[in-house]
Formats: C-alpha cells, structure tokens, sequence
C-alpha cells in the first residue's frame, strides 16, 4: 500500500518504520530535511522536504493514490486541514493526530462532512491505559480485546510471591481459564510452555477475562488490594480525561497542580474530587499532602525527569501502584533499571492504535487483525483477528493444527461469548482468536501455521 505520513516526530517515525518493515511504500513529509534524514537512516522510505498543507506538496508526493494519509505533527488545526485536502486530492483513508479536546468531541462532523476517517487524541488514549491500570494495581501493563470481554495483563513476580516456583502445568490447574503466554526474563521475551517454571523477577502476562483475573488477583493476597485512593500529580489535559473515567467508580482522588488557575478550574469541573493548588515535585507538599496513605499515585506533569523522580519517591514512601508518564521514548531504555512499574507514553499509543487501524484495513477481504497491542517493549504483538471464508485453521481441533514457533492460541470469542481453548477445540467460521506470539508483522490468521 502507498502510505503518505507528514510529521517526522516520533509518532511519524514509529509508523515509518513499521510501515516500511511491513514492505509498504511509505512517504514522510517534514518541514526540516535533518529530521527526514534521521527517520530514513534506519527506515526504507522516501522523504520530501514541505509544508504538509501545501497543495504543491502534496501533489509531488502523490497523494491522490495514497491508500492511507496520516497528518502527525504538533499542531492541530495542520493534521486536520492536511488531511481533508488529502481526502478531496483522492486519499482512501485519512488520519489525523488532534489532541485538544474542543476538535476530538467535532469529530463525527469532521467524518460526517470532510472525509478525516479518523481522529486520535494521544491524551485521551492515555487516559484510557491509566484506568485499566488503575483496575488491575499489580499489573505493569493492562490491554483488552473483544470490547473488554478478554484482558491481557502484565504482571510482575516479587520474591515472595506465590507463584515463584509454580511451573505453567500447575498454574493451569489452579487458574483453570488463565493463560500464561509471555515470560520476560533477563530482557528476553518467551512464549512458555507447560514445563516451564515462573521464577523470582519475571514480569508475566496473563490472558484471561475480568472475573477469572480478579480470581487470581485475590490468590495473590493483601498486597494486592483493589485501588480505593488515588493521587495525581499535574492538571494537564491526561487529567481531566481520567477524572471524567474515575467519576463513579468510588475511588478517592486528589489532584495537586503548582498553577493555579488549572487547579480551579479542575476543581470547579470535578468537585466531588479533591484539587490541591501546589506544587506536587515538592517532597514537602507530597508528605503533607499524605502520600504514604495512598494505594495510587500518577505522575503526569510536563517533565518526564519530575515524573520518574516523584514516582520513585512515592514507592519509597510506600505507595503500592506508581504510574509515570514518559513523553521522550528516547529515555525509556534507561528507566528501565530505576524499578518503576508502569510507564504510559502517549505517542506510542496513539502509533500503535494507528498501525492497528491500517492493519485491519489492509486485510479487510480475508481474515483479518481487528486490534493489535504490542508487548514486552515491542517484542511480542498480541492480536485479534476475525476468521472468514477460505481460513486454513477452520474445523481442526487446535492440537492437530501445525504453529509456527513461539505462537499461542490465547483465547477464542465466538458469537460474544469468551472460549479458553484446549487441544480439542476448534477455530470456526467469524470466530474472533485472540493470538499471541514473538514473530512480529501477522496480517492474516493462516500467518500462524508453519
């Protein structure tokens, strides 16, 4: 497929190179030169030096037989207006990155009236991760898949924990709808099977539905208690959509914010929660404020050095589940040794939503990827596809169909109900199958099969 991308900034990257990985034709358009060379010294794309709203631009670059055209940069109302010239131009899909709240709730006029296909807000999508997190407080990374009917949960396994030592054939019996399909040890991402022992300092990742998880939640003991208190640090944009979220949910939340006319105002749109005006990278502020008696704390100020320090420190102070926002995906190679639990980055969001999006498209005429998450630091992709007429996995018990390596069969959702699978089960006709496995770039379900 043609792919057109404007914006060379890191989210523009992250799909240049799975794009181009992926062996479509991909075009970056950015208005500096240095950071298309960047982008093309470790990507297989064509680069073009323009205004992304230029008509001239756009014609050069060939727009009007783009399959998709995607506008990433940092402004707004650029993304918006690229990508409604792109569709007028001939552009079969287009997306655009929009992150203020005022243009993402226009987004069904936008559709409706001037062709943008899609809108995504990095905010809003992180927003969403925040509160599945919050949901499963022992877990580093929480993603779902058929409408949240199947939850994929990533979980570390402390010293005293009750499944060290516990091999794969054990866990089954005790968690008998639970899968256990990755194991990250020593940097290293596994696909388990039965023999294998969980160990001491593994982060694991179980496949299950909600009441099943919650199963093994409470197996894991009191230091696995469901999130009553949360405190959060900065009154961005994040805030206000996980506010919204937490409304309802009996949580007890206080915000503290240094500015004070963005905590007034979250204070005036939330009053059932409570809003601090200070500054919450104090140590002082934070003791004062009882941090130590909160079983949650997120940190989402506008600097990631701030964050990763008062989610450190709320860990000294006790605080059981810590959440850090990253925007510079440059440093989170070297977060990784500092103990945080879990690191929500907005732009790799919103790329992975997008490259989800295309995948599905692309093979909308067969069996094709519904929803993709990507696992364990981009080595292992978990994906859903629906299963359509001329599938090679259809009617064959599971135990009989030959897999590729490092390829599990996690779940099967047939007519909205979620199915375990054993051996003699069988994959049918629009089933949706939920796969998980190392071997990156699946389109299609047959994929799977040696």
């Amino acid at each position: 497929m043609k792919i057109v991308i404007v914006g060379g900034g890191k989210v523009g990257e992250l799909l240049s190179v799975d794009f181009s990985q992926a062996g479509h034709d991909v075009l970056l358009i950015d208005t500096s030169s240095r950071v298309l060379e960047q982008v093309m010294d470790h990507a297989d794309i064509s680069g073009l030096v323009g205004n992304g709203t230029s008509y001239d631009v756009m014609m050069e670059a060939g727009v009007a037989q783009a399959d998709f055209f995607i506008s990433v940069t940092r402004i707004d109302e650029v993304n918006m207006i690229a990508a409604i010239m792109a569709k007028k131009l001939g552009a079969k899909y287009t997306i655009a990155r929009v992150r203020t709240p005022e243009n993402y709730r226009s987004f069904s006029f936008f559709e409706e009236n001037l062709g943008i296909t899609m809108m995504i807000n990095p905010e809003l999508e992180a927003a969403k991760k925040i509160a599945a997190e919050l949901e499963f407080p022992f877990a580093v990374n929480v993603d779902s898949f058929a409408n949240n009917l199947v939850n994929v949960v990533s979980m570390p396994v402390e010293e005293d924990s009750r499944l060290v030592g516990m091999s794969l054939i054990d866990f089954r019996k005790r968690f008998h709808s639970l899968l256990v399909c990755i194991i990250e040890r020593d940097r290293q991402a596994l696909i388990p099977r039965g023999p294998d022992i969980i160990h001491a300092g593994d982060i694991i990742t179980v496949t299950g539905t909600k009441r099943d998880l919650e199963k093994l939640y409470d197996a894991l003991g009191e230091r696995h208690e469901r999130i009553k208190s949360c405190i959060i640090i900065g009154a961005g944009r994040i805030t206000h959509y996980l506010l919204e979220m937490l409304q309802g949910t009996g949580v007890q939340v206080k915000v503290i914010e240094k500015e004070e006319e963005e905590a007034n105002k979250l204070s005036f749109a939330y009053p059932v929660f409570t809003v601090i005006h200070a500054d919450g990278s104090d140590k002082k502020v934070l003791d004062e404020e009882g941090v130590s008696r909160y079983a949650a704390m997120v940190s989402l100020t506008g600097i990631d050095e701030e964050n990763v320090i008062i989610s450190l420190y709320a860990s000294t102070q006790g605080v059981e589940k810590t959440i850090t926002k990253v925007n510079r995906t440059q440093i989170l190679a070297s977060l990784g040794e500092m103990g945080l639990q879990s690191i929500v980055t907005p732009k790799e969001l919103i790329a992975d939503r997008i490259i989800r999006f295309v995948r599905g498209v692309e093979n909308s005429k067969g069996s094709n990827v519904e929803t993709l998450h990507r696992l364990a630091d981009g080595k292992v992709e978990s994906l859903q596809f629906i299963v359509r007429e001329g599938s090679k996995t259809v009617d064959i018990p599971i135990k009989r169909l030959s897999l590729k390596p490092n390829v599990t069969i996690a779940y099967i959702i047939r007519k909205g109900r979620p199915i375990f699978p054993g051996g003699d089960d069988e994959i049918r006709l629009f089933d949706r199958v939920i796969v998980v496995t190392t071997q990156l770039g699946f389109d299609d379900i047959d994929d799977i099969l040696a």
